[in-house]
């Protein structure tokens, strides 16, 4: 049964591909680079896939992993092909960077940081191809209707890594099975690693979600049911339920909650109170012993322990002398240098990474780091925290923010190559002219909802609701056929 499953995975592959680029007829062909970016990230790297590279023996997520010669080609390629079609595109560098100063903070500080890292060539080389990310983003957001070559790229992945996950689990052990240190078998599918696949399932299901509100017809009908986006959500969930990512489930369920609220709790008082509660988890994890009676029923919840499954024991051998406190080790170079030789031989084992991307940033940057991090995360949820009822894009915008807050208690992705990091820029960058690129529709919301908002009369959208601004002296388009009418002067 191994290779007619594989045929029909490939056959429904292809249909679902076809049937996604006829309902995209206005995207041009370069949307298919940061899909393959994307796939790749979400997947195995290109040297794996074309089996000239090594093989993956559980220390990959380290960074004093090497990459081959073809993976440093791919990611040199993506990004300065990106960079050359979005420059032809006429985007202006001068103002993404002013209109996003936490983030572009953010990355100065770790070019900084290079100056002390113990391989400053390796912190070089991996910083670029982080930082490259934006203009893989940039090209996506270049495009005549950018939402929809976000929405089309996410949905594009999920067609391929849904399905070829599940039949490689089904049929194909060897590529989709390892095993734990305990001799747990661990189903990873077309990933390299079990939490891996649940992150790529949390992001992948969470733009399946958005592409179909965004899509769906004003009435249902039998005949137009949905069965492309069913069945890959349906198999999302299969894979979690496989994969066990207790983390990615929380998450996705979080991230979809913010993604369809409405009424209150699509307000910005209700944002204000899910960023600060989301800012203050990492805190109440660090000194979970503490709230031992508080944390307890809510980690159990999710399938952990106040261990958080043997992740403190790393976290304790993670002294004041184990790294500059203020400064770090310098960009993704703590794990590869002299700090993690002494914490390997503390614990008899090599330790990839910290399994907290607060205590790996923390590693990478010291306090200054810290500090950066949730500065930028603050800067962009409050921005986003805006126009929440009218614009469905900031609210997937707003959901990532949080699930990223969230994700990164138990699982290390802040500025590392990954899906969800991907994702993450995406969510945070204020791209130029995007606002006037984009297709606008209001938000559908239930009848209830509407009314239950006290001393609102009318739902009437203005340019101000979008973005914050004076509203413009032109109508906003709101769909291919509708234009809602001027805003008044203010």
């Amino acid at each position: 049964m191994a290779f007619p499953g594989l045929i029909f995975c490939l056959l429904l592959i292809a249909v679902l591909l076809v049937r996604d680029s006829r309902r995209r007829k206005s995207l041009s062909w370069a949307i298919w680079i940061p899909t393959f970016f994307l796939l790749i990230l979400g997947s195995r790297s290109l040297s794996m896939w074309l089996g000239g590279g090594r093989t993956w023996d559980g220390n990959g997520l380290a960074n004093n992993a090497e990459g081959s010669p073809a993976d440093q080609i791919f990611f040199f390629s993506a990004i300065t092909v990106s960079f050359v079609i979005a420059t032809l595109r006429q985007v202006k560098w001068g103002k993404l960077l002013s209109q996003n100063f936490p983030l572009m903070l953010f990355y100065l500080y770790f070019v900084v940081s290079i100056a002390w890292s113990e391989d400053p060539m390796g912190s070089s080389k991996r910083l670029f191809k982080d930082f490259g990310m934006l203009f893989v983003i940039s090209l996506m957001l270049s495009e005549k209707n950018p939402l929809e070559a976000v929405r089309a790229v996410y949905v594009r992945c999920a067609c391929v890594l849904f399905p070829l996950s599940a039949v490689c689990i089904k049929w194909f052990p060897n590529i989709a099975r390892s095993f734990a240190i305990n001799g747990d078998v661990m189903y990873t599918g077309v990933t390299t690693q079990k939490n891996t696949l649940g992150e790529i399932v949390l992001v992948f299901s969470l733009f399946l979600l958005w592409d179909y509100l965004e899509t769906r017809p004003p009435k249902w009908r039998w005949n137009r049911f949905p069965w492309d986006y069913a069945l890959l959500l349906l198999m999302g969930f299969w894979l979690l339920e496989m994969c066990q990512s207790k983390t990615a489930l929380l998450c996705l369920l979080a991230g979809t909650a913010l993604i369809i609220r409405g009424g209150w709790f699509a307000s910005k008082a209700f944002s204000r109170i899910a960023l600060a509660t989301a800012l203050v988890l990492p805190y109440l994890v660090f000194f979970a012993q503490r709230f031992a009676s508080v944390l307890q029923p809510i980690v159990e919840l999710v399938g952990r322990n106040l261990t958080f499954t043997g992740r403190t024991e790393i976290w304790e051998h993670i002294t004041w002398s184990t790294v500059n406190p203020l400064i770090g080790a310098g960009y993704y170079n703590f794990w590869g240098g002299s700090g993690a030789v002494i914490i390997n031989r503390e614990m008899h084992s090599t330790i990839p990474n910290a399994h907290n991307g607060y205590v790996d940033l923390y590693l990478d940057g010291g306090l200054i780091g810290m500090a950066l991090l949730f500065f930028m995360l603050t800067s962009y949820g409050g921005r986003w925290m805006n126009g929440l009822r009218s614009d469905r894009f900031r609210r997937v915008r707003f959901a990532v923010i949080i699930v990223v807050i969230v994700y990164n208690l138990s699982e290390s992705i802040f500025a590392r190559l990954s899906p969800l990091w991907f994702t993450t820029l995406l969510a945070l960058v204020d791209f130029p002219y995007l606002k006037s690129r984009v297709l606008r529709k209001p938000v559908s919301e239930p009848e209830e909802s509407l009314s239950a908002r006290e001393g609102e009369e009318s739902v009437t959208l203005s340019a101000r609701e979008f973005d914050g601004s004076a509203p413009v002296a032109r109508p906003i388009i709101v769909g291919p056929m509708m234009t809602w009418p001027e805003p008044a002067s203010s």
